[in-house]
């Protein structure tokens, strides 16, 4: 893996992030050998999940530590007054198709919704039928969703690749995430308040201070 030139304050953190990416490429293995495969057994994909989700956590608390840092810069007055002129160019000609990649998920999900008290028996008023087949249907997209959905190990495969291309060059998602951060704000919060997983592989004090480190990060930005 290309290691790029990063003389940031956690520079360290992220050579540790990167020592356990190659850890974990060689207990699971390579993403081009997960997605060739047609299946993966129960325990491979419990132990796949658990490298991923450990390192994809710490991964998403650095990339927001230099997304905060990015925004305490931009908010820095300016101290010249030069005028820049822009010449726009023709566009260029569109060049071969490349194959899709799979960007890294910078940000937590969102919680799922409760779930609903329903009435027991059979539904009496108009609003409880309407709304038993609007289950039934839900129901149903649900499982034709599961049956299209891509197979486990091109999933896993996707993830590693995202992982992969997050660390070779850090700076690109922690430019997409200050982005984020300027129109939702609490998805810093989100993303702090992740807590590591049961069956953690990363190194705890690596992982301690990552979370440390993205705290502080974020009470600075609010102070």
């Amino acid at each position: 893996m290309q290691t790029p030139a990063h003389s940031s304050a956690i520079a360290h953190l992220w050579r540790a992030a990167r020592a356990m990416f190659e850890r974990m490429r060689a207990v699971i293995g390579e993403a081009a050998a997960i997605a060739s495969r047609p299946a993966l057994d129960a325990e491979e994909i419990t132990t796949a999940r658990a490298w991923l989700r450990s390192l994809e956590l710490m991964v998403r608390k650095l990339v927001l530590i230099e997304a905060m840092a990015l925004a305490v810069k931009s908010r820095l007055p300016r101290m010249s007054n030069t005028v820049e002129i822009r010449q726009y160019a023709p566009p260029k000609p569109a060049g071969p198709k490349r194959a899709p990649s799979y960007s890294f998920k910078l940000w937590p999900r969102p919680p799922t919704p409760p779930a609903r008290i329903r009435i027991l028996g059979k539904p009496v008023l108009v609003r409880e039928i309407w709304r038993e087949r609007d289950r039934a249907a839900a129901a149903r997209r649900l499982n034709m969703v599961r049956f299209m959905r891509t197979p486990e190990p091109q999933r896993i495969a996707r993830r590693i690749e995202a992982l992969s291309r997050v660390l070779n060059k850090p700076e690109y998602a922690a430019r997409r995430l200050a982005r984020r951060l300027r129109t939702t704000p609490t998805t810093a919060h989100a993303i702090v308040l992740q807590r590591p997983p049961r069956t953690s592989y990363a190194d705890p004090n690596a992982e301690s201070e990552t979370g440390r480190r993205a705290f502080a990060s974020l009470r600075r930005d609010t102070s």
